[in-house]
């Protein structure tokens, strides 16, 4: 009983205070280590590592020294999942998410217009002007750094980006009250696993005992896994500033079909935990899904079977015919789960309507009219905001169309499938111009449409899948969730806040270009390279990415029956939809040797041999991700940059 009245409490000033802390600190941290240190990036996938390596230390560290102090200071298991949430929600925003995307490419259109590409002629005419900064020396020292003496040019984005950040709270916004909708359904009827969530879950239980530190950290097996990863990275670390040390490799490629394609055997330590978590259908068919793509990929190209269809360059990297089969096979995944929810969404707007007290909504972090309202009043901003910006209003309708099929259907591989690293294979920008043409959206619709490469492109990390674990960790909390929506308000806004100042401070004391080529020179210009030459060569219909779209379609239609008529059927069709995309070549192999370890493990051991492994491959996830963030602490220190250790 004791121990319940102590975790009553998630959102107190303690947790706010400190998880508003970290979400400063993640929106300055992690647009520097990636502007100027340049190691291994801790903010662009979806198991949010900087906010776990920030949690680790206040847990191991922190937390006890506060309840040796006065163990009223400590921090309750609520309290500590508030915190994780705020860093969590903080991770999704400064890089990838928005800022290090929005601020390049409001500009880069200008900057890097020039004779040969003709954007001055092209597109700047259809720029809209409260979409960008209008003073042209604010532009060009973004990009080349202020003169001496000069103050920042804060007046010449004021307006700009108050338009933004009005349209990414309106997608926050949207993001909330759709996962609000369904997290019953997800979590209470599908039960699905949330294997992201389940490290920081695992560091604050504590079993009813009163002692300093979690059992999470007095098991063995944990500490073996996390010595792994911590050792290699060390010495790989080492490798950067002592030539004598030996890199260790963890990889190698195979080419195959002529060498047209090829598998790449990537063995990343913490992705081998992540999956260890999984059911084995789901992690089974993952990498069955993508072995079948890759050799689908390698006919085609020894057939000479190819598209001269020109998407963007994450739909290229797969091929125009498998980014719109992924496209199809996204809709029928998503489309389905809300089909198998109807009744749980039958009830929702039943009580969003008519309030029937038979229908409870009081554990959800907001009441289901404030979701259902919440959720069409943000979207009315989005279209009208999407209008603005020069997209016809019923084109407006088809883009979030395939937007919300793009980010309902990651989300969904996150949380169920536990897929740190991911990214679509077609943007809804892509879905929009091959599937209408571009005739229809004019030359203002392309521009908007190459402007929403700002937030719908590089979908590597979005605040959709982050708030869906969050919604996981929030079981934590006892009692009433209501105010948890506060803390990730505070979190939003002080990252966005924090990640902009640093970015404008950064680029205009040392000149965008002279800190990171993908954010400051590749990113701006990939919008507009892609809608550029489609001005003077319209791209009409493509009647074979319809086609491939109704063939992914089907399959995946197919592979859904399957799986939900025959039980034994070991093979999920989630990799069918979301396992077959190009970064699954950096994925899948660690995925296969997780899914290896606990077949053998449950046929062995059974539940119990699974149980007792659990732990090990925990820490393989914890110690990747400690060393990675100390080694940025330390080349902070030594003015070391480039040290980067992998991926995560």
């Amino acid at each position: 009983m004791a121990s319940e009245v102590k975790n009553s409490g998630g959102v107190t000033f303690k947790a706010l205070l400190i998880g508003g802390g970290a979400s400063i600190f993640i929106g300055v941290a992690v647009p520097y280590s990636n502007m100027v240190i340049k190691g291994t990036v801790l903010a662009h996938n979806f198991s949010t590592p900087v906010a776990l390596f920030i949690f680790f230390a206040l847990v191991l560290f922190l937390n006890p020294l506060l309840r040796l102090f006065h163990r009223g200071l400590a921090l309750s298991r609520g309290e500590l999942a508030v915190v994780y949430i705020m860093a969590m929600i903080a991770t999704s925003i400064p890089t990838i998410g928005f800022t290090e995307y929005v601020l390049p490419i409001t500009t880069g259109l200008y900057y890097f217009a020039t004779p040969e590409n003709n954007w001055a002629d092209l597109i700047h005419p259809h720029v809209p002007e409260w979409m960008v900064p209008q003073d042209s020396d604010a532009i060009r020292y973004f990009y080349e750094g202020l003169p001496e003496g000069r103050p920042l040019p804060w007046g010449a984005w004021v307006e700009p980006l108050a338009y933004w950040c009005l349209f990414i709270l309106a997608f926050y916004w949207v993001s909330i009250c759709a996962m609000v909708i369904v997290r019953r359904q997800w979590m209470e009827s599908e039960k699905l696993l949330y294997p992201l969530a389940q490290v920081p879950l695992e560091m604050i239980q504590d079993n009813g005992r009163r002692t300093l530190l979690a059992p999470f950290f007095s098991n063995t097996a944990m500490w073996l896994g996390f010595a792994i990863p911590f050792l290699i990275g060390h010495i790989n670390a080492l490798h950067s500033y002592y030539e004598f040390v030996p890199r260790i490799t963890t990889s190698t490629d195979f080419h195959l079909f002529r060498g047209t394609t090829y598998l790449r055997l990537d063995m990343n330590l913490a992705l081998i935990g992540f999956a260890y978590l999984l059911s084995r259908d789901v992690a089974l068919g993952f990498w069955f899904f993508f072995l079948l793509s890759s050799l689908q990929r390698g006919v085609f190209n020894v057939l000479g079977i190819y598209s001269t269809e020109d998407l963007s360059r994450f739909a290229n990297l797969v091929g125009p015919h498998m980014a719109h089969q992924a496209m199809g096979a996204m809709i029928v995944l998503v489309l389905s789960g809300l089909w198998m929810g109807r009744g749980h969404l039958r009830d929702v707007f039943i009580k969003a309507l008519r309030g029937d007290d038979r229908i409870d909504d009081s554990g959800e972090v907001l009441s289901y009219r404030n979701a259902v309202l919440g959720l069409m009043v943000g979207l009315a901003v989005m279209i009208g905001w999407l209008w603005k910006s020069g997209i016809p209003l019923w084109i407006v309708l088809v883009f979030l169309f395939g937007a919300a099929v793009v980010f309902i259907a990651l989300t969904r591989a996150v949380v169920e499938g536990g897929i740190s690293v991911l990214r679509t294979p077609i943007t809804p920008a892509d879905f929009t111009i091959s599937g209408l043409g571009t005739t229809a959206l004019g030359a203002s619709g392309l521009i908007g449409v190459a402007f929403t490469y700002v937030w719908s492109a590089n979908v590597r990390i979005f605040f959709m899948a982050c708030f869906a674990n969050a919604l996981k960790l929030a079981e934590e909390i006892k009692g009433s969730k209501r105010k948890l929506l506060w803390a990730v308000l505070l979190a939003i806004v002080l990252t966005l806040s924090s990640s902009i100042y640093l970015v404008m401070e950064m680029a205009y004391a040392h000149g965008g270009i002279n800190l990171h080529n993908f954010f400051f020179i590749f990113v701006p210009q990939v919008a507009f390279t892609y809608v550029g030459p489609k001005f003077d060569s319209p791209v009409p219909v493509s009647l074979a990415g319809w086609a491939f779209t109704g063939l992914g379609a089907f399959l995946m239609s197919l592979f859904t029956y399957i799986r939900y008529r025959f039980v034994w059927w070991p093979i999920h069709p989630l990799g069918f939809a979301t396992g077959t995309f190009y970064i699954m070549n950096w994925v899948w192999f660690s995925i296969f040797l997780a899914w290896l370890f606990k077949t053998i493990a449950l046929k062995y051991g059974g539940a119990a041999a699974y149980s007792r492994t659990r732990p090990f491959f925990l820490g393989l996830i914890l110690g990747q991700v400690v060393v990675a963030g100390m080694w940025l602490v330390i080349d902070y220190f030594t003015g070391m940059t480039g040290n980067v250790l992998g991926y995560l």
